[in-house]
């Protein structure tokens, strides 16, 4: 992966197709900061037939107070209840249900909000948009735009439900929330990919560099297909947090890049590396969904002084029904010193035995990859025993001791 602020060395081949990822540096998006990284290599991506999709079910909200569990998920035909609770007595889906669909073209969503406040506290402004002229802009862009550059006003952005086709940056404007109708109906899309926006970073539909930043209910999507490097959301900023929400595509779907961010709740669909960068990322309750078979789940990129990159906390990584069991890695490391941890997930059939692989000549057992507590038919403890945490080590893996001093207001 070239993306910016990332260096790649090339050459690492994924299952079939033959796109190369940008080599160089990306220059990120309009309003965004250029990429700083460089790349001297391309990773071959994934190819295959772009899915067609399937119907698209939400996940029942589960109950009230309780540990913090996955579960609850259907991956399956019709839609089921969720029925993991929330930490400390949130309401809170047990990870998203989703749909299945011969071609694997499966989408979903992340379970109910809840009783969760769908914004912090403090909003003094709110703006409205919708498609239909009904509300104060018709663009998310415009809406965004109407703030002053360097705001840090705690301002609501509803957004009616509508697939709002445009390439979206918000930066430079801190304290912002998107509220979503549903992240089933409110869908945020473009359709850029590698070889068309110049980059793996300049192909993003949503790029947010701002920081606290909040989004709830919202899908957030690149519709290019599969065979190329097409971002759906790039994050840049810190603490930035996502409850309920959709990240849909194929390579390179969600891209945490930088700084820190958390997903509670949410959907993310791909084929290959399609959680990846070099951010401090939570994803709690999630649901990870191969819908085309690919090399691996999530590619971090993490410094070796950011003590934790890419760490899932419960969820379940699932599969459409054309993926093949034993074939898709939990992580490969992008980066030498990349991080990824997987916690008490729910892991399916089609997660590689050795569970991780190598990825432009950085092998996984020098990178800072680790796995504890993985339960379904994708858990091989015995087959990668160096990588599982001890149980006092796992305690450790708290959102506290991740985050700081920060704690995101969807984790409550």
């Amino acid at each position: 992966m070239g993306g910016g602020g990332a260096s790649s060395t090339g050459g690492s081949t994924s299952s079939s197709g033959s796109t190369s990822r940008d080599g160089g540096a990306d220059s990120g998006q309009a309003g965004g900061g250029a990429g700083t990284g460089t790349g001297t290599g391309g990773k071959v991506g994934s190819g295959g037939t772009t899915s067609t999709g399937g119907t698209l079910a939400t996940g029942g909200a589960g109950g009230a107070g309780g540990a913090s569990n996955a579960g609850g998920s259907s991956s399956t035909g019709t839609s089921g209840a969720g029925g993991a609770n929330g930490t400390g007595g949130k309401v809170g889906g047990g990870g998203s249900s989703s749909t299945g669909g011969s071609t694997g073209g499966a989408t979903g969503t992340g379970g109910g909000a809840g009783g969760s406040t769908l914004c912090p506290p403090g909003i003094t402004q709110t703006i409205t948009v919708a498609k239909d002229g009904s509300g104060q802009f018709t663009t998310v862009q415009a809406a965004v735009n109407s703030i002053a550059s360097g705001s840090s006003t705690h301002t609501r952005i509803d957004i009616k439900a509508g697939t709002y086709t445009e390439k979206l940056t918000i930066a430079s404007r801190t304290n912002l929330c998107l509220v979503g109708a549903s992240a089933t109906t409110t869908i945020l899309t473009y359709g850029d990919d590698n070889a068309s926006a110049g980059g793996t970073s300049a192909s993003a539909s949503v790029y947010v560099s701002a920081n606290d930043f909040s989004a709830a209910n919202l899908t957030f999507q690149n519709s290019f297909g599969s065979g190329s490097q097409a971002v759906a959301l790039r994050t840049t900023g810190q603490r930035q947090q996502f409850l309920n929400c959709r990240f849909v595509g194929y390579q390179d779907t969600l891209y945490t890049h930088s700084g820190s961010q958390y997903f509670r709740d949410c959907y993310v669909q791909g084929n290959t590396d399609y959680v990846f960068g070099g951010a401090t990322a939570v994803l709690q309750n999630c649901e990870v969904r191969n819908v085309e078979g690919g090399s691996a789940t999530t590619a971090p990129n993490t410094d070796i002084g950011t003590a934790y990159g890419i760490v899932f906390l419960g969820g379940k990584l699932t599969a459409a029904s054309g993926v093949k069991a034993n074939s898709v890695a939990l992580a490969r490391p992008w980066g030498a010193d990349g991080f990824a941890a997987f916690l008490n997930a729910d892991l399916g059939a089609h997660i590689l035995a050795a569970g991780f692989v190598a990825m432009s000549g950085n092998q996984p057992q020098n990178a800072r990859l680790h796995e504890y507590g993985s339960t379904g038919s994708g858990a091989n403890p015995s087959s990668r025993s160096s990588y599982q945490l001890s149980a006092s080590q796992a305690a450790g893996y708290t959102l506290a001791n991740i985050f700081g001093s920060w704690t995101p207001t969807y984790s409550q």
